[in-house]
């Protein structure tokens, strides 16, 4: 009984601690609010966020980006940020929505950092919550949550203690059943953001090098293997429609950055995370004060600390100019885009050491640097830019938003050639005769009408993008459509009134590719919960 009032007295403080977090994103500054001068991706994921409305019938949304029909959800994952228009339904509101989900955000951000350190790693409550909270309130989530607010990096912070924790466990004690935990922690960092899985794999990469002696378990990498095929199975559904949509239509992927441009001088990391402000990627004064601590106990650290302090290094010099960046250019590393993305994990690792020095204090010690922490939180918070700013702190700047913003990544290549006359819903018709009536977007259809006075068949470039999926409706009958030399929907139309209706749906591919990840996911679950029993019958 007692286990189970901890747990509820731990979770109230998880969750007041949450509420906090974001009191002071909403009365300290403006909430979702776009800092001109930050250049953050708050316009970009508040669209996303309209855009999910019909997602399980339509993969576009044709009255958001512009009403050009982007497909931006064929390429960006959008499955557990779904919640948050789940939360916009049941409010009636997409802005208190975003409030309640990025609430849930920091909440589960403190579970499931808290929980995996005491099982994976074998913690007390002391040290579990010391890294949970570092964690969470961490300067570098800071920048994501409240400046950046990178939705898709914020999401998968969530689920990389876990994954890390698990797949440490794995390798260190032998518990070969973490290949289900892997798969599951894996697959959610994948549904939330591409380019952190990319950046976790390298990371666990690492760890498998620096913890080579206890990978030589043949049964670790049977684990191992069990976790990328059913990791590979379970996130199919996304993946491998977007591999074909990029195959058939090629498409522009988001800003290429000279990753070297992008790495920071060792001087200004420095200098930033000493002051631990949100504006500018830096990992904080916290985690410069414990890697500084470590190097000066370096020799009474155990192994695993030394080894947990070497890879922090190695990830911080990897956010640096001193970084051979130049020689990843042109590899598919480039997709990073910015080096100091780096930070995050550089972040996490550092924290589990801060948890364990820390744990040597007196906890009242704990608590006053916990509470400096907190202030610090709210003052970064108002200090953030008063000028430039694009408020989203009501339904009707959302809507407004999430019309009129315009995003070219995802643009099918030969669309950009000329956008401007697609953003303009410009028409190309081969017959000067033909007229266009009455086009509208509505969530799931572009709707337009073509008057064809001639006797001759007309061919219709409509200004709305093309991707695989795509149906035209002609008078309710299913007609042809390819794609323009502008990378957007054509059609020939003979009739003389002409009612166009264009839809998107799920390719075959890509309904045979969801049943397989939906099969999958039913299959983990059932091996899981059988597991779970079976440990539970053996214990008592």
């Amino acid at each position: 009984m007692k286990k189970y009032i901890t747990d509820i007295e731990i979770n109230i403080i998880f969750i007041l601690l949450s509420i906090y977090y974001e009191i002071t994103f909403i009365f300290g500054n403006k909430p979702l609010a776009y800092y001109g001068s930050l250049n953050g991706d708050q316009l970009f994921h508040i669209t996303r966020l309209s855009g999910l409305k019909n997602i399980f019938t339509s993969p576009i949304n044709f009255n958001t980006y512009h009403g050009v029909g982007n497909g931006v959800n064929l390429f960006y994952p959008w499955l557990t940020f779904y919640p948050a228009e789940i939360f916009s339904k049941v409010l009636h509101s997409e802005f208190k929505g975003m409030i309640v989900f990025l609430l849930l955000v920091s909440y589960l951000t403190f579970v499931l950092s808290y929980y995996p350190a005491k099982r994976y790693l074998k913690w007390d409550t002391k040290r579990s919550m010391i890294f949970s909270f570092l964690w969470t309130y961490s300067t570098y989530r800071g920048l994501n949550f409240i400046s950046r607010t990178d939705i898709g990096e914020l999401l998968a912070t969530i689920y990389i203690p876990v994954l890390i924790m698990s797949f440490i466990d794995l390798i260190k004690r032998r518990n070969y059943d973490n290949w289900i935990v892997i798969t599951i922690s894996m697959s959610l960092i994948l549904f939330s953001h591409v380019l952190s899985t990319l950046l976790v794999t390298l990371v666990l990469i690492l760890l498998l090098i620096v913890n080579y002696t206890d990978a030589k378990d043949i049964k670790v990498w049977w684990s191992l293997l069990k976790a990328v095929v059913s990791t590979s199975l379970l996130t199919i559904g996304f993946w491998m429609p977007m591999l074909q949509q990029m195959k058939y239509i090629p498409t522009t992927r988001p800003f290429v950055a000279i990753l070297e441009d992008w790495a920071i001088n060792i001087n200004d990391m420095i200098g930033d995370s000493i002051n631990s402000n949100y504006p500018s990627p830096n990992v904080g004064i916290v985690v410069i004060v414990i890697v500084f601590i470590s190097l000066i106990k370096f020799r009474k650290l155990s192994i695993d600390e030394k080894k947990i302090l070497m890879i922090t290094l190695a990830l911080l010099w990897g956010c640096t100019k001193a970084f051979p960046w130049s020689l990843f250019q042109s590899t598919f590393v480039n997709y990073i885009q910015f080096p100091w993305r780096l930070m995050m994990f550089a972040s996490f690792f550092a924290y589990l050491l801060g948890a364990i020095l820390l744990d040597e204090i007196d906890i009242k010690y704990v608590v006053s640097l916990f509470g400096v922490i907190l202030i610090s939180h709210y003052a970064f918070v108002i200090g953030l830019p008063k000028d430039k700013v694009t408020l989203l702190n009501n339904d009707k700047n959302i809507e407004k938003i999430s019309k009129e913003y315009i995003n070219a990544d995802y643009y099918p290549k030969a669309a950009t050639k000329d956008p401007v006359s697609i953003e303009n819903k410009k028409f190309v018709i081969s017959n000067k005769e033909a007229k266009v009536l009455n086009y509208k977007n509505t969530d799931t259809e572009f709707k337009f009408t073509v008057v064809n006075k001639s006797n001759k068949r007309v061919i219709v470039d409509v200004p709305i993008l093309y991707y695989l999926g795509t149906e035209v409706k002609n008078n309710n009958k299913l007609i042809p459509v390819t794609i323009s030399s502008r990378g957007t929907v054509q059609v020939e139309l003979s009739n003389k009134n002409n009612n166009v209706v264009i839809s998107s749906r799920y390719t075959k591919l890509a309904r045979i590719s969801q049943a397989i990840s939906l099969c999958t996911a039913l299959i983990i679950a059932s091996i899981f919960f059988t597991k779970k029993r079976e440990s539970n019958d053996s214990k008592n």
